[in-house]
């Protein structure tokens, strides 16, 4: 899932936030994301996830790490249609 929420951020940010230039922990707002980035990366995750995202009472999803915490507390499934690109696992 991780893995996934990584393409959907590099998508929105044209490539340059992967795994490769941020770790899973690295907040967004020190990467130079903008908030419109940010916005739709959130829209992403959640048309991707089948999840709404409450930003005001879901607590601060600043990184990678976050975003996952909170799709693995509302029961996000892994089994997800694949990503173009990315190798089911």
């Amino acid at each position: 899932m991780r893995q996934e929420i990584f393409v959907l951020l590099s998508g929105v940010s044209g490539g340059a936030l992967n795994p490769d230039s941020i770790e899973a922990n690295t907040e967004f707002p020190g990467t130079g994301m903008s908030s419109i980035e940010y916005l739709e990366f959130v829209e992403k995750v959640e048309t991707r996830f089948g999840v709404f995202i409450d930003l005001e009472a879901d607590g601060p999803l600043t990184s990678i790490d976050n975003f996952l915490e909170l799709l693995l507390k509302s029961g996000a499934s892994v089994t997800v249609q694949p990503l173009q690109g990315v190798a089911e696992t």
